[in-house]
């Protein structure tokens, strides 16, 4: 493995533990403490607890509210998209979404936006190389991140991590609903064209300021619980691609791994064991969230 290599890898790595493929970030509040959105979904059997997340953070999120307290606390099982704390994981997934020399970026966006790329790295701090090295959609989540540091946040106080580390610490079994490998290889699976879509939303969004305030904006609704505003930002995520790539994110980010995360919380439902389902929340929200397709399939799903 090369310098450029190693140094890429372990920076890919970092941003797929704040990531995770959902982009929410945290910023400032006027005070300590946040009252996010969880649900209680029960079955005859069991209890489950649906619990929005961001997945990066500051200590000033916590603490948690009553309500997350208490589904922790009587829950036996954890249950995240992916572990963020499996770093041979982090490695490997990394290592698929990175192009081996002689390829590069280059050969894969059009020459208009490797320019203005190239005008908006110096702003992140994130080396040409680096970004020559990764694959558009990789490099975007980067540069979302990277932005999100810029702020004063830290990946490595996320809701992942920190009910992850927590988990470990109690004793809880900790199971996931995907994987990295496998949410990395969805990412790899879009379009070209809806690749080079989500790189030049960040570049945009990076040049304009608007990334930062909506970072900002998603935030505070975040912390409050504002379940309206929370899905405008979502929608607003998609909403600014083109039609035909907005269509294939929200199918493949959204709905296609909602269904299939549903069915697993069906069968937990089915079984004796309390958990606690903790997922990014934009996968909570609107007629195609979990939800939703929870109560469409008959269960008491319920605020809490």
């Amino acid at each position: 493995m090369s310098l450029l290599t190693s140094k890429l890898a372990r920076l890919a790595s970092r941003v797929l533990t704040g990531a995770c493929i959902a982009l929410p970030a945290l910023a400032a509040h006027a005070q300590n403490g946040s009252t996010p959105l969880i649900w209680e979904a029960r079955s005859p059997s069991n209890t489950v607890y649906l619990f929005g997340t961001v997945h990066v953070g500051a200590r000033k999120l916590y603490p948690l509210s009553p309500a997350v307290e208490h589904a922790y606390s009587t829950s036996r099982v954890l249950a995240l998209e992916a572990d963020p704390t499996d770093q041979s994981a982090l490695l490997l997934a990394t290592q698929s979404s990175t192009y081996k020399p002689p390829d590069s970026l280059a050969h894969h966006i059009s020459p208009e936006l490797m320019e203005e790329l190239r005008k908006a790295l110096p702003t992140v701090g994130l080396p040409v190389e680096y970004a020559e090295a990764m694959r558009p959609e990789l490099l975007a989540m980067t540069l979302a991140m990277m932005e999100v540091g810029r702020e004063g946040f830290d990946p490595n106080l996320g809701l992942d991590i920190y009910l992850a580390q927590r988990a470990k610490q109690d004793g809880k079994r900790i199971v996931e609903l995907e994987s990295i490998v496998g949410q990395l290889a969805l990412l790899n699976s879009f379009s070209p064209e809806l690749q080079e879509g989500m790189l030049r939303s960040a570049v945009e969004g990076i040049t304009s300021g608007s990334l930062s305030a909506d970072i900002r904006d998603l935030v505070s609704a975040w912390r409050a619980g504002d379940e309206k505003r929370l899905w405008e930002l979502v929608n607003k995520e998609v909403e600014e691609l083109p039609a035909a790539q907005a269509r294939e994110l929200r199918e493949q980010l959204y709905d296609a791994r909602n269904r299939e995360m549903s069915e697993k919380i069906v069968a937990m439902l089915s079984g004796s064991d309390p958990t606690l389902v903790a997922v990014g929340v934009g996968h909570l929200l609107g007629a195609t969230g979990i939800v939703e397709l929870l109560r469409k399939k008959g269960y008491s799903v319920h605020k809490l």
